[in-house]
């Protein structure tokens, strides 16, 4: 499974600082894409949940899913695989806004 986070963090916050850590922050977006097995090994298949929060109100969102097939695994990593995932659930909604 690979969870991707999207976390608020005050701007003076160094996030390579251990100490860093334990400060206050809010996660306000998460994607969990889970392997579903149907696929080879070469090509997988992936369930996507996609938590899309409202702008400016992280609170009132939406859980949005989709599945991604035949991922080239060997050939693309993780980014290339969200980037597959959110194409599809909110690539659409981008083109309408320049």
């Amino acid at each position: 499974m690979i969870i991707v986070k999207v976390e608020r963090w005050p701007d003076q916050v160094d996030p390579d600082d251990p100490q860093e850590k334990h400060r206050p922050h809010t996660d306000i977006a998460r994607a969990v894409i889970r392997n579903d097995r149907s696929g080879t090994h070469e090509a997988g298949n992936y369930a996507v949940e996609l938590y899309d929060p409202p702008a400016y109100n992280p609170w009132a969102g939406v859980t949005l899913e989709t599945e991604v097939r035949d991922f080239p695994r060997r050939d693309l990593g993780a980014w290339d695989l969200l980037y597959r995932a959110l194409d599809q659930l909110v690539g659409g909604r981008n083109a309408t806004h320049g």
